[in-house]
């Protein structure tokens, strides 16, 4: 599941990676990437049944990402 294809950049606020480094040292993830690549695919697992746009939206709004 890790560490497979190539890798991108993205850049997120230094006070969030933070708490997420923190999170991910108590969790024992071995790199903070490790743990965000984790809870994207784990996130992403909500759409993976999608058909089209419009399932995207209303999954998204029925978890709270957008209104």
């Amino acid at each position: 599941m890790f560490g497979f294809g190539k890798s991108v950049s993205v850049k997120i606020d230094k006070d969030l990676h933070a708490r997420i480094t923190k999170v991910a040292d108590v969790a024992g993830y071995a790199t903070t990437e490790e743990f965000i690549q984790h809870i994207l695919e784990k996130e992403m697992l909500h759409f993976e049944d999608t058909k089209n746009d419009a399932d995207i939206r209303a999954k998204l709004k029925g978890l709270g990402y957008i209104s």
